[in-house]
């Protein structure tokens, strides 16, 4: 069986959604996923890009121009969306949108997005 296609259940306890989800993608991390998270699909609330980034993240190389990188960013080969509901201007619910996590995040087409 793939590695990628199991589902992994894991839990985090912290203060606040952030540290909870860091606890979660260190755990992710030992389990077997080293290089990169395993393809997550989230609603987007609680911190969980920044825990990604915290734990997989990457600073690029400097290129010699400019001011060098000191931002972690998201891996090329990362598989990662976020379910973002979305409202009238009334308050009623007009579906949802899938959001590739890249830089700058994307709206994929045919997913519902307005």
């Amino acid at each position: 069986m793939d590695m990628d296609s199991r589902l992994r259940v894991t839990r985090g306890i912290g203060k606040d959604e952030t540290r909870a989800n860091l606890q979660v993608f260190q755990t992710l991390k030992r389990w077997g996923h080293p290089d990169g998270p395993p393809p997550l699909l989230s609603d987007g609330w609680g911190g969980i890009d920044d825990a990604i980034l915290a734990v997989y993240g990457l600073v690029p190389e400097y290129s010699g121009r400019g001011r060098p990188p000191t931002r972690p960013k998201p891996g090329k080969d990362w598989r990662y969306l976020q379910m973002v509901k979305q409202q009238s201007s009334r308050g009623s619910d007009l579906g949802g949108c899938l959001l590739q996590l890249d830089s700058p995040p994307q709206k994929l087409a045919g997913a519902g997005c307005r």
